[in-house]
C-alpha cells in the first residue's frame, strides 16, 4: 500500500516525512521498496519482533538505505497516518 499526496512538499526532518511524502508501511512492502531502490529512508519500531528488525536492518544496510529506530509501533503507525500499529515504514523517493 503506497500513499501519495498532491500538495507541495516542504523540507522536514524525522518521522514527519511520513505524513508529507509518499510512503509505505509494513515489512513486506518496505522490503520490496528497499530492494527496488525506491526507499529514501526507513523507520523501524524498537518494539517490533526481533526477526522483523534484523531483516529490515540487513536489507537496508545491503542497499545503503538509511534507517532509524523509533520508540514503538503505535507511534510509527500514527506518524504514517495509519489507525493500526506498524513494525516499519519507508519514505519513498519522489
Amino acid at each position: 500500500m503506497i500513499y501519495k499526496f498532491d500538495y507541495a512538499l516542504k523540507e522536514v526532518n524525522g518521522m514527519d516525512e511520513l505524513r508529507l511524502k509518499p510512503h509505505t508501511a509494513g515489512m513486506r512492502t518496505v522490503l520490496r521498496a528497499v530492494e527496488a531502490g525506491k526507499a529514501e529512508r526507513v523507520f523501524i519500531a524498537e518494539d517490533a519482533d526481533v526477526f522483523v528488525r534484523r531483516r529490515v536492518q540487513e536489507v537496508c544496510k545491503a542497499q545503503d538505505v538509511p534507517y532509524e529506530y523509533v520508540p514503538d509501533m503505535k507511534t510509527l503507525g500514527d506518524k504514517a497516518g495509519l489507525e493500526i500499529k506498524t513494525a516499519c515504514a519507508a519514505v519513498l523517493r519522489a
